[in-house]
């Protein structure tokens, strides 16, 4: 958990103006033990926003289900000799922030400072006692495991959560991505300390890191800090590549019952890979179909037109292996076949034909237009950094980003929906009470 903010960085940030836009150039090194550095100068924002990212997340789990994710929650609940609420007192004294989270594929540890001397060597030794001297202390280990399970035993009370996690298992089968990151309750029960120190030593090493730091520091103090914060770091070793997600071989309606008015509607298949060669085919289509908002496509038809949800949406989600391509919404509970069967006719339409070239221009102008807010502050900044060199995309992603855009044509979005989303082999899952369908 994030601690709080203090005042001093809202009030800096209500002084300052957010920094330029400009394209970053992402410098880059590596330590001697083997963790890989990327660093992003600015001038404008006294601030420094730091992410560590460990391949260390929830596929790594194994046997013991939300190991990965249970281990970064103990992060800073004790380490080097500081407990939880004396590392929230040093952070909260200066302003600092520091927390952790994991993913399917990566744990990611995440920091921002002011950038003055006393900010930023009192918080970066939290930092640094967080990462090298975690101590996993038994008795918040128990209570966030139980906070963990008691967080397990509500995604009942969820039936959006329900749908993904049922979602997720139908498409990914015997793969780690078909787990949910938290784990269950069985498998939770069963972790201890031991396990955590375990999954810590053999995952948190240097050649498994990735620093990224973005803010007004010089390449030197980028230097200094990252040397300071991982040389105790073992070197450790990678972690072996994630098992290859399979294909589906048939495509599969699944409905669970929960009492409620709506029912939630997943429609899905694994599909995209990082830096996949169809990226931008699929990116730019998907915005005309369904991820521009109320001008997509499938608003359009769901809500406007049928009056089904009031939202409707799908996206592409790229991981380390298929990430899904996904459409979803909500609709009235005697409403879902009708909803089912427009979302379909929608998809089948647009891999039939493609969009149209008015919508082509307006997709590409929308992406365009929105590209500087990409990049308009620290930490949009840090973001876009860290997916580039997570994903292992090319340091001059972002200089050819919008060429990449205005380049799709109709045609290459048309044949890439046509190769990658085959609806025959696609999930359906609604979550919701069964009534019957009104005419």
């Amino acid at each position: 958990m994030y601690v709080n903010r203090r005042y001093v960085i809202g009030f800096v940030l209500a002084l300052v103006s957010t920094i330029s836009a400009a394209l970053p150039n992402i410098q880059h090194w590596e330590t001697k033990n083997g963790a890989k550095v990327f660093f992003v100068p600015t001038k404008g924002l006294p601030i420094l926003d730091v992410q560590l990212v460990f391949d260390a997340g929830s596929a790594r789990d194994g046997s013991k289900k939300g190991l990965a994710a249970l281990t970064s929650t103990m992060l800073n609940e004790g380490a080097g000799g500081l407990m939880a609420q004396a590392i929230a007192e040093e952070l909260e004294s200066v302003g600092a922030q520091l927390g952790a989270s994991s993913s399917r594929d990566f744990t990611t540890i995440k920091y921002r400072s002011l950038t003055d001397k006393t900010a930023l060597t009192t918080s970066w030794a939290v930092l640094k006692k967080v990462l090298n001297q975690p101590e996993f202390p038994l008795l918040d280990f128990k209570r966030e495991k139980e906070r963990t399970l008691l967080g397990i035993k509500r995604r009942e009370e969820s039936p959006g959560t329900l749908a993904q996690l049922a979602l997720y298992k139908a498409m990914y089968k015997d793969h780690p991505y078909a787990n949910a990151i938290a784990g269950e309750v069985d498998s939770v029960t069963n972790i201890n300390v031991e396990d955590l120190i375990s999954f810590y030593k053999t995952h948190y090493v240097a050649k498994n890191l990735i620093v990224v730091l973005v803010g007004g520091i010089s390449r030197d103090q980028a230097e200094q800090l990252v040397g300071d914060l991982v040389n105790d770091l073992p070197e450790g070793e990678k972690t072996s590549k994630i098992q290859t997600v399979k294909d589906v071989k048939q495509g599969a309606e699944i409905h669970r019952e929960y009492s409620s008015q709506q029912t939630h509607l997943m429609y899905s298949l694994p599909v995209l890979t990082h830096n996949d060669a169809d990226y931008f085919a699929l990116y730019v289509g998907n915005h005309i179909l369904g991820g521009s908002g109320f001008s997509s496509r499938i608003v359009k038809d769901i809500r406007e037109e049928r009056g089904l949800a009031y939202s409707a949406y799908s996206y592409f989600h790229p991981m380390i292996e298929k990430g899904p391509f996904l459409m979803g919404l909500q609709t009235r509970n005697e409403k879902v076949a009708e909803a089912s069967t427009a979302v379909k006719a929608v998809l089948k339409e647009f891999i039939d034909n493609g969009p149209s070239e008015e919508e082509l221009i307006a997709a590409k102008k929308n992406i365009s237009g929105g590209f500087a807010l990409k990049l308009d502050s620290n930490k949009k900044l840090l973001g876009n950094v860290v997916s580039i060199v997570a994903s292992g995309a090319p340091l001059g992603y972002l200089d050819h980003y919008l060429q990449n855009v205005k380049s799709i044509t109709r045609e290459q979005i048309q044949d890439a929906f046509k190769r990658r989303v085959d609806m025959n082999k696609m999930t359906l899952v609604t979550v919701g009470q069964t009534v019957a369908e009104q005419q």
